[in-house]
């Protein structure tokens, strides 16, 4: 799929920041279309610096270390502010990986925030960009990111609490399991298991799985209730994977 990028706004000094952020040689590499480079240092910034009040920022921190280490493949991130979704496209044996990115995105994902079933859950920008690179480090280290849709729910909603936004409960029509569901309100979080105390046992989080629908499954944040919204049908020539 091609997608026409957002105008860039930081030029050859953005790009720059961006390669003195991620290393020339790291699997994460500036968008060689025209792109907001300034965006994607600020996101990946924020993502660096925020604070997980259950203790898990340290999966968000490898997420974007994994990434960058990629040497399997290199990954661009390119922005888009027309697109009505976020997604990666995988990376083949002569082509980087693209994640394609609106920065402007805060459209509806699911009904259901702090115990109020008729507030919506959002898209946050910079929530949703993690969303995809956890696909990408997916994709770089041989897995089928399709199958990981909810793990990368799970990791979404380490930084949407670090950022005191909603969480999101499911992807689609399938449910986070209930252990990995911290429920936070604005003046506290239950963090059933204790990070310190799972640690001290030994114990890590699983990585979860979800098979989707058979034929080539869409990869990225749209639920699956909303799959026809301007998704190219599985199986058809350049499916998106969203």
């Amino acid at each position: 799929m091609t997608s026409a990028a957002g105008p860039a706004r930081g030029g050859a000094v953005a790009v720059a920041i961006l390669l003195a952020a991620v290393g020339a040689q790291a699997g994460l590499v500036p968008c060689r279309q025209p792109a907001d480079t300034r965006q994607v240092t600020d996101a990946l910034d924020r993502l660096r610096r925020s604070v997980d009040p259950c203790g898990e920022s340290p999966q968000v921190l490898a997420v974007i270390e994994r990434l960058e280490r990629c040497t399997r493949a290199r990954y661009e991130i390119c922005t888009d502010q027309i697109t009505s979704r976020n997604l990666l496209e995988p990376h083949d044996a002569d082509e980087p990986g693209t994640i394609i990115w609106n920065p402007e995105l805060r459209s509806e994902l699911e009904r259901g925030c702090d115990g109020d079933s008729a507030r919506p859950v959002v898209r946050d920008p910079v929530a949703s960009l993690l969303h995809e690179m956890v696909h990408a480090v997916d994709d770089c280290e041989g897995r089928d990111a399709s199958a990981h849709e909810l793990e990368a729910v799970r990791i979404e909603n380490i930084y949407r609490r670090a950022a005191g936004l909603c969480q999101r409960a499911a992807y689609g029509d399938t449910p986070l399991p209930a252990e990995v569901v911290k429920s936070c309100s604005p003046e506290h979080c239950e963090c059933s298991v204790p990070v310190a105390a799972r640690a001290s046992a030994g114990q890590q989080t699983p990585t979860l799985t979800h098979r989707q629908a058979a034929g080539t499954a869409p990869t990225g944040e749209i639920p699956a209730a909303l799959a026809g919204d301007g998704l190219v049908s599985p199986g058809s020539p350049g499916n998106p994977r969203d």
